[in-house]
């Protein structure tokens, strides 16, 4: 069976396993640039696919829409994975609890995360 076809572009924080609503799965994490997030944005935007947003910093999403040419809204709502969504999880490389920070693109820990889940 090929890859499924693209469900939705997500951005997502650092997910917590139960985002993912299976007994047995393996995620595939790829550390990526901006230059390839731009191309699956690129791609999204091409073939129709809904491009969602689930992080809530707004410093982030700020700089997420000033590279990538979006206009995401910070969100609160909690991802729930779908079969053949793109992951995106954009995290900070050196996280500061407890208080709003401003960041920039080079503060940004970007990957992108293949959800393989198994036969139940």
């Amino acid at each position: 069976m090929g890859d499924p076809p693209m469900a939705r572009l997500v951005f997502v924080p650092p997910v917590p396993l139960n985002a993912f609503p299976y007994k047995r799965f393996d995620l595939v994490v790829k550390r990526v640039t901006i230059g390839e997030i731009k191309r699956e944005v690129e791609f999204a935007k091409e073939a129709g696919v809904p491009i969602e947003n689930y992080i809530r910093h707004e410093s982030t999403v700020r700089v997420l829409n000033e590279a990538l040419g979006l206009d995401l809204k910070p969100s609160s709502a909690l991802y729930q994975h779908k079969y053949g969504d793109t992951i995106i999880v954009v995290g900070l490389k050196k996280p500061v609890r407890g208080q709003e920070v401003q960041v920039s693109l080079e503060d940004l820990d970007l990957a992108i995360i293949q959800v393989h889940v198994w036969e139940e």
